[in-house]
């Protein structure tokens, strides 16, 4: 039958795999709409010191487009960014995009069988096929903290990170302790003149393997024959496996893992205040062995208690006025 007009929301990794593979099946009858200025969604949009994936490389690309010279086991933003980029250039993608588009609305029109999309310009587009690639993370997460934004001193999400501000030396405080957090605070704490980091619930980190592969092994990786191909199944077997956390056996040898990873932490009332009181699995499980030892530094604090309000000058908490 007839193939007519399809829009993609997003430019993100699904909207370019969608993209691509419409062009690699002859359809070029198509539009991707997307809001930020650049490809690449939430590695576009996340550019905070430390961020990364805890998605071993080799797993984080496409099937079709294997990339076989990631610099590490686990790859940073600019590196992910810098490949989905590059697919599509690679693929010519590039003219099927609109770039600083954002989509507002969606409605189906039933006597015409078609999407009508509307964008925050005025724009309206149809089209028979409507494809959601917004993913998850489009919009930040902001708290819903009374005072917010009463914050007299500088204040900004991870996901829209401002670097003109420098934080050499500054008081920060970073409110949360999952993934943006288990990766910037490292970085942050070797900046700031004291960090505190405000946290409701501890989770379960692994350890992660943070440096870069030797030449040999990268050379290994580029040029030997199905060496990716072999990594990936291995990787793709294991998280198999490793995702349903339903073995008891097994999720107390990766809580045990997780203790051990905690126990380089050298004050107990904080090491307390990091482990887990829940079995591994319940929430999303995060990799870092750079994350705990930077709770040895003098200038980190960790704060439990919960937050009342913010004020012009820091952060207030049921046990007293913290910081910034």
């Amino acid at each position: 039958g007839r193939v007519g007009r399809s829009i993609i929301v997003g430019a993100g990794p699904g909207g370019i795999c969608m993209g691509i593979k419409l062009l690699q099946a002859g359809h070029t009858n198509f539009l991707i709409l997307e809001q930020a200025p650049g490809v690449g969604g939430t590695w576009w949009h996340n550019r905070y010191p430390g961020a990364a994936c805890d998605v071993p490389s080799h797993l984080y690309s496409f099937s079709f487009e294997i990339k076989r010279d990631w610099s590490c086991p686990y790859a940073t933003a600019p590196e992910i960014l810098a490949y989905m980029e590059m697919c599509v250039e690679k693929y010519g993608l590039a003219p099927y995009i609109r770039l600083g588009t954002t989509v507002i609305g969606a409605e189906w029109e039933e006597a015409m069988s078609t999407w009508k999309v509307q964008t925050h310009n005025g724009g309206q587009h149809r089209a028979d096929v409507l494809v959601a690639a917004q993913g998850m993370f489009n919009e930040p997460s902001w708290p819903s903290i009374p005072g917010l934004h009463d914050f007299q001193g500088t204040l900004f999400h991870t996901a829209r990170w401002n670097h003109d501000h420098d934080l050499s030396g500054e008081r920060v405080g970073i409110i949360g302790s999952a993934a943006s957090a288990v990766q910037c605070v490292p970085e942050v704490a070797r900046l700031a003149g004291h960090l505190t980091m405000f946290q409701r619930t501890p989770n379960w980190i692994l350890p992660k393997r943070e440096d870069p592969y030797r030449p040999d092994r990268l050379a290994y990786y580029v040029n030997a024959p199905d060496a990716v191909e072999q990594r990936r199944a291995k990787l793709f077997r294991e998280f198999e496996g490793f995702a349903m956390v339903n073995d008891p056996v097994k999720r107390r040898e990766i809580e045990q893992i997780g203790r051990e990873n905690i126990a380089v932490v050298k004050d107990p009332e904080t090491r307390r205040k990091l482990t887990p009181s829940y079995p591994f699995g319940c929430k999303r499980v995060l990799r870092s062995s750079s994350y705990y030892p930077t709770f040895n530094r003098p200038n980190v604090e960790v704060v439990t208690d919960s937050i009342q309000r913010i004020s012009a000058k820091g952060v207030m908490t049921q046990g007293g006025t913290m910081g910034p």
